[in-house]
């Protein structure tokens, strides 16, 4: 034990050198760096399919090499400076939005500095033009120019963008449309797997796709639509049938209505009266008919043949195009029919009215029919129709001529510069605007025409493929 105890007494005079050795030794602060630009936690907003810029500054003490790494939820999308990224993401619901962050790396002594951020994505298709066309190989395209900004270019190919892992629209395209409660876009071909596509208004993605085996009941398992109209509930037609669509049963679509009934490429109603009738054409009987729910709520095969006031004829006369008397006059319906043998064209105006019996609850339908007026040989079976707030636009060729509903004159009213007329749309945004798409075997160009001045309002756009429809959605800034 006492050897012990002078051994550490022997130690006393090393360890009191090591507690006076000051300043013997020098350690470097390794470089620092201060990310500049990005304050910790900022939201950025982008619209999807825009291009995010982000540019901060780094102060360093040393000279070391960097390395940069950006992420947007959780995925690596840059590994340059500034971030320049176009976003793909889904646009995100009210008071979400994705994690980001930039780690910056210091070669030489692998420590990292961060600067974490938010990113909200919103919906670039709030408000713009939606345009339906046939690519070369028959295929369906959806494209978009939004009207929020100046200028906004077109972006196409949009259904494969958003939803890669669903193959293309269809092929033949017929019809885009906007409707419903929730609101759903339609897009119909005349072909394919799908030929009926219902998707998401804000984002484009899938909410439902119909072939001829989702169809519910028995049919002979043909399904070629070409028109649909969407309300609370819904209507497809196509190939002479109709098939009724409910959104409450899981986005079902019917059967066709039943019978040897030959029906136009045209449904419509009173929109508030969809789950109890629909009107449309019989080009076999030549006759319109209303459509209500017999035996089985969801499948309208009660048909009641209207009668034109007057009793005058329909014989001899094919549906050409249909419309509503204003954009928000859902009771009034607007009909164009032809006759080849006679070279006339008859316009007709559709009422139909509701009276619900609160004592029976019984809904009581009335439709009243009246010819307004007839042309003669400028209207053929290819002529493309546009009815809007008492005018009809008919479109022969590269010229479009304008007529009052109920009268007989019609006047040359535009002439496209480039193609023939393949669609018309008309607008309810000041000024209001007429947008007449025309293709000249290759592409197709996209007039917008003041509907009171007939100026054109803007340089035409400029596309590919052969435009079939399109749709104007929402409050316009441009």
């Amino acid at each position: 034990m006492k050897t012990i105890i002078n051994y550490l007494l022997l130690l006393l005079p090393l360890a009191a050198g090591c507690v006076k050795d000051n300043g013997n030794y020098h350690y470097a602060e390794p470089p620092a760096i201060e990310i500049l630009g990005i304050a910790t936690d900022t939201l950025f907003r982008v619209q999807q399919f825009d291009t995010l810029v982000l540019a901060p500054t780094l102060v360093a003490t040393g000279k070391a090499g960097l390395e940069h790494e950006w992420k947007i939820n959780n995925k690596i999308v840059s590994t340059d400076p500034t971030l320049r990224v176009e976003i793909h993401e889904a646009p995100n619901a009210d008071n979400s939005t994705y994690i980001a962050s930039l780690r910056v790396t210091d070669k030489a002594t692998g420590l990292r500095y961060y600067k974490n951020f938010r990113v909200a994505v919103t919906t670039p298709f709030t408000s713009g033009l939606f345009i339906l066309s046939e690519r070369a190989d028959s295929t369906a395209a959806l494209s978009f120019q939004g009207r929020n900004k100046p200028a906004a270019p077109l972006m196409h190919d949009l259904f494969e963008s958003v939803n890669p892992a669903f193959g293309s629209l269809g092929k033949k395209p017929r019809q885009v449309f906007h409707e419903g409660s929730p609101a759903q876009l339609g897009v119909i071909c005349g072909e394919g797997q799908y030929p009926f596509t219902l998707l998401n208004p804000a984002t484009l993605t899938l909410l439902q796709r119909h072939s001829k085996e989702s169809i519910r009941g028995e049919h002979d398992g043909a399904f070629t639509p070409a028109y649909g109209a969407i309300y609370m509930g819904g209507m497809i037609a196509g190939g002479g049938k109709l098939y009724s669509y409910n959104f409450m049963n899981n986005k079902s679509l019917y059967h066709p209505v039943p019978g040897e009934r030959v029906f136009a490429d045209w449904i419509d109603t009173n929109g508030q009266l969809d789950s109890y009738a629909w009107v449309s054409y019989d080009n076999k009987a030549q006759e319109f008919v209303l459509l209500e729910p017999g035996n089985d709520m969801l499948l309208y095969d009660k048909m009641t043949p209207i009668a034109v006031q007057g009793n005058l004829s329909t014989t001899g006369q094919r549906f050409l195009a249909g419309g509503h008397l204003g954009a928000t006059d859902l009771t009034a319906l607007r009909a164009i029919l032809h006759n080849a043998a006679e070279r006339k064209a008859y316009l007709y105006g559709l009422k139909i009215v509701d009276n619900f019996d609160l004592t029976t609850w019984v809904m009581t339908i009335t439709t009243t029919l009246d010819r307004f007026s007839e042309i003669s040989d400028i209207v053929d079976a290819n002529t493309v129709c546009l009815y809007d707030a008492e005018y009809w636009y008919l479109a022969n060729g590269n010229t479009v001529r304008r007529l009052h509903e109920k009268g007989t004159a019609p006047l040359d009213w535009f002439t496209a510069p480039r193609g023939n007329v393949t669609a018309m749309i008309a607008d309810k945004f000041t000024p209001r605007r007429l947008f007449i798409a025309t293709h000249d075997g290759t592409k197709s160009y996209i007039y917008a025409i003041n509907l009171a001045t007939k100026e054109m309002l803007e340089t035409p756009l400029e596309m590919e493929g052969k435009i079939v429809s399109m749709l104007a959605k929402g409050k316009w800034e441009y």
